[in-house]
């Protein structure tokens, strides 16, 4: 696929351009948008919003090599996704949680988790927690970029994700941290 060509095409208003960019596209934004967002339906709205979005924004997309616009998608849908959560109240709650001890897993044993698991399990987290792991791990933002996104704090932004990063340990350790034979 030439990416200038479909956003050229999509920028005429061509219908199967955009139709195109819709199917080529979608699975990808649905899975970024699921990091974030737990209800499904909630999630396939978003995917829809950022096209909606990036089709009125296609005049500043300038694409500089191949990949430009899937990545430029990923990122609107984060933006959108994480807006969602800033809209929940209790999103980072203000009691104070003991942090969970740091949990141990040897490096053979997280080899062992498959993808799909460690995706789950990302998922389980609670939703402050999984949203700061999401940026700061998965979308490489500094807890700068994820306070000013979040509207929060730096030191909330290392706080989450010090406990995400902790409870994710447990999690695994829970599930693959024994050896079987013991």
């Amino acid at each position: 696929m030439d990416e200038k060509g479909l956003v050229r095409r999509c920028r005429a208003g061509d219908r199967a351009a955009r139709q195109e960019m819709y199917e080529t596209y979608a699975g990808r934004l649905l899975a970024v948008c699921r990091r974030y967002i737990r209800e499904p339906d909630r999630a396939r709205d978003l995917v829809h919003d950022t096209f909606l979005k990036a089709w009125d924004s296609l005049d500043g997309f300038r694409p500089r090599r191949a990949g430009s616009l899937g990545a430029w998608l990923s990122q609107i849908a984060v933006h959108l996704s994480v807006d969602e959560l800033r809209k929940q109240k209790g999103l980072f709650p203000l009691e104070r949680e003991d942090l969970p001890e740091e949990v141990p897993v040897e490096a053979e044993r997280l080899r062992e988790v498959p993808v799909e698991e460690l995706i789950n399990l990302i998922a389980s987290l609670p939703e402050g927690y999984r949203a700061v792991f999401n940026l700061f791990c998965l979308d490489g933002l500094s807890h700068r970029e994820i306070a000013r996104l979040l509207g929060i704090t730096e030191k909330t932004s290392q706080t989450q994700y010090l406990k995400a990063r902790r409870k994710l340990a447990a999690l695994i350790a829970a599930k693959y941290g024994k050896d079987e034979k013991e």
